[in-house]
């Protein structure tokens, strides 16, 4: 979410196949234009903003997975290469928070690393205290959450450390956003039957360091994504 346009990117297409396009919805004009293409073919990667410019992050290509990491400018409609994680991963999620980038987990790994863009460069701050691997993760209240089925966990980046929060009982590829000074998880897994899709959403009472219930979506979602979009 770039000036009140959205930009989407990669994936898989309806046959199977990885894709690079790059479109980007004009919410003025009601109307989706294609832009310059991502130099891979990706899926399950990082993707967020910083400085008005769009990064993505590892993913898993045609052969291989990967550590790479791109900066699109909407200024310029241009790809360039910035400063390569230091792991490669597999459906991480990214958040910016203080003018800083965090790569968070992923297939197999705990660990998180924090990208600096002035000087270029990717360092390791504190793993979480859980694997997360397709999962939903926020920036609320200067802090970072994420949630997934192994757990809710939050990042003080004063402290750099990592706090278990109440677990929900969900399966993988929810979504977690912050609306209205609240916390939503947004569809994901069954809680019993995990691999399928559910329509469940919550909100997080930090009061009373617990799950509501809200009403459920018409539809269900799993592995999709949430914005929040202030117009």
């Amino acid at each position: 979410m770039i000036e009140n346009k959205i930009y989407i990117c990669g994936g898989e297409t309806i046959n199977g196949d990885l894709s690079k396009r790059l479109e980007m919805f004009d919410y003025e004009k009601n109307a989706w234009t294609e832009l310059a293409p991502m130099q891979n073919e990706l899926a399950l990667f990082g993707m967020t903003t910083l400085n008005e410019n769009i990064f993505v992050a590892g993913g898993r290509g045609k052969t291989k997975i990967h550590s790479s990491v791109w900066k699109y400018s909407p200024q310029t409609n241009n790809w360039t290469e910035v400063k390569e994680m230091n792991k490669k991963r597999k459906s991480p999620e990214l958040v910016t928070l203080n003018d800083k980038i965090y790569a968070i987990g992923g297939e197999f790994t705990k660990n998180v690393e924090c990208y600096n863009s002035t000087t270029d460069e990717w360092s390791y701050v504190a793993s979480t205290n859980n694997i997360h691997n397709w999962f939903g993760a926020t920036l609320h209240q200067n802090k970072i959450f994420i949630l997934s089925h192994n757990g809710f966990e939050v990042y003080d980046p004063n402290s750099n450390t990592w706090e278990d929060l109440p677990k929900l009982d969900i399966g993988r590829g929810t979504q977690l956003v912050s609306i209205n000074d609240k916390l939503w998880a947004v569809g994901g897994g069954e809680a019993i039957n995990k691999g399928t899709a559910s329509k469940t959403v919550y909100e997080f009472d930090e009061n009373n360091n617990s799950w509501n219930k809200l009403p459920d979506m018409d539809v269900a979602r799993l592995h999709h994504r949430a914005v929040v979009v202030n117009f």
